[in-house]
C-alpha cells in the first residue's frame, strides 16, 4: 500500500503542483480548491493539507500521523475511491461545506467525504463517513 501511495503522491504533485499557489484565490465553494484537497488526501500529502488548514485553528487541525491515520482507516475499511457518485456544497452549522459521496471498491455502502472550507478557503475540518451516517445540515 506504501508503494501505491508514493505513485499516488508523485502523480498528484505533477498534477496539482501549479494548484497549490492559487489554493486560497479559489471562492469558497470552488469545485476545484475542494478536489486539490481530496485528491491531496487520497495521495496522502498530509503536509500539503495542514499548510492549507486554517490557521486561526491549530488546536482543530490535528497533526501528518492523524490525516495519514485518517486515510489508512479509510483504505483499510472501504478501499479505494471507484466512482464519485455526487459532488454538492452544503451549509453546516453556518460553515460551507463540500461533500463528495463516491463508491469505493471494499464496500456497498457509499462514502462521504466532508471538507469544512472556511471563507477564505483554507480548511476547517474534514469528516468521513458512511452516507447513512451523513450529519443534518443547515436547514435553507
Amino acid at each position: 500500500m506504501r508503494h501505491v501511495r508514493s505513485a499516488l503522491t508523485f502523480a498528484a504533485a505533477l498534477l496539482l503542483g501549479t494548484q497549490a499557489a492559487q489554493a486560497q484565490k479559489q471562492p469558497v465553494d470552488s469545485l476545484a480548491l475542494a478536489r486539490q484537497y481530496t485528491m491531496w488526501f487520497y495521495a496522502g500529502m498530509a503536509d500539503s493539507l495542514l499548510a492549507h488548514y486554517d490557521p486561526a485553528d491549530s488546536a482543530g487541525r490535528g497533526n501528518a500521523e492523524q490525516i495519514l491515520q485518517a486515510l489508512d482507516q479509510l483504505t483499510a475499511r472501504a478501499g479505494n475511491e471507484v466512482s464519485v457518485i455526487e459532488e454538492k456544497f452544503i451549509k453546516r452549522n453556518g460553515r460551507t461545506q463540500y461533500w463528495r459521496t463516491a463508491k469505493f471498491d471494499h464496500m456497498d455502502e457509499p462514502i462521504l467525504l466532508r471538507w469544512v472550507i472556511m471563507p477564505d478557503g483554507y480548511i476547517g475540518g474534514l469528516g468521513l463517513g458512511p452516507l447513512s451516517q451523513a450529519p443534518p445540515i443547515d436547514p435553507n
